[in-house]
């Protein structure tokens, strides 16, 4: 799914309450297949920051600085799940240089460039990710926990 309609100037917690997508999870009409590699099933979850209200199907971090050591653990955790979501921007933009400046044009057409880049990203990844996205392109980590920055 690909919903597209929000502005830049507002902010990630508001988008997506606006958005089908955010909607239709609130709603629990999201029919997403629950993880079943464990002993139990695990439910979907989005991964949102500080921004995000707390909700049954988002994750976010634990806030203070006097955390447990499982929370620290957790919070770490949580941060690398979001360190892929922004690898992914991070790719569409390196990949398709409209996304490195605001783009001007309609909404219409902008949405239409969206979709058609984020088409073409899952297509591209599908069918020669060894090219598209090469080894050392994106942020990964050492076995240590060190984050190697990505080209």
């Amino acid at each position: 799914m690909v919903d597209i309609g929000a502005y830049g100037r507002d902010n990630d917690a508001a988008i997506l309450n606006a958005s089908t997508f955010g909607r239709a999870f609130n709603k629990g009409y999201f029919n997403l297949p629950k993880i079943s590699e464990f002993d139990h099933k695990v439910p979907p979850v989005l991964v949102g920051d500080d921004m995000f209200a707390l909700k049954p199907w988002l994750m976010k971090p634990y806030p203070g600085k006097n955390l447990t050591v499982q929370q620290r653990v957790f919070n770490y955790r949580l941060s690398r799940a979001r360190r892929t979501i922004e690898n992914s921007f991070g790719i569409l933009a390196a990949r398709w240089r409209i996304y490195r400046s605001p783009i001007k044009a309609k909404p219409l057409k902008v949405e239409h460039i969206i979709k058609a880049t984020v088409c073409l990203h899952n297509y591209l990844r599908l069918t020669d990710g060894a090219h598209y996205i090469p080894t050392g392109f994106v942020d990964s980590e050492s076995h240590s926990g060190i984050v190697i920055q990505g080209d």
